[in-house]
């Protein structure tokens, strides 16, 4: 499985391993500021439901303000919260009519537990998790970072 790429001050801070040279991580923090995009049009699509668009604006309003989202993570976002409204409706079926229909395992927990599983790995991206915020917040720049030419 490939890596995950890491920013350029990620790199630095880890002494280098890749062993790239000045001129290399320079522009690969140039080429990083370049790809940074605005959030201004973070609206939560017509298509979701009403509860998922709730979801929705809840997390932009938590994740915007961190500058984790952006323009182009719209659609991921709303992916994330319309299956967040449809594991909800899992949930409320299971407890409606039980582990057993029939006698057979109700299979709304199967979906439960897929929309659980998708939850989690849209969710790490986004840093819905202990785990997952603290990997992103190595990669965060510095307050004062202007990104001018600064010495790694």
């Amino acid at each position: 499985m490939p890596r995950v790429a890491k920013a350029a001050a990620l790199s630095i801070i880890e002494g280098n391993p890749n062993n790239k040279t000045k001129k290399e991580l320079y522009k690969r923090k140039r080429n990083e500021k370049k790809m940074q995009l605005s959030d201004d049009k973070l609206i939560a699509p017509s298509w979701l439901d009403p509860g998922a668009k709730k979801d929705f604006n809840f997390l932009v309003s938590l994740l915007k303000e961190s500058k984790v989202v952006n323009n182009a993570d719209l659609t991921q976002l709303a992916i994330y919260c319309d299956t967040l409204y449809d594991y909800k409706a899992y949930k409320r079926a299971v407890k409606k009519y039980g582990k057993l229909i029939n006698g057979k395992i109700n299979p709304f927990i199967r979906e439960k537990r897929n929309a659980a599983q998708l939850l989690d790995k849209i969710g790490n991206e986004f840093g819905l998790s202990p785990t997952a915020r603290n990997s992103i917040a190595i990669n965060l720049p510095e307050e004062n970072d202007s990104g001018d030419n600064d010495d790694f």
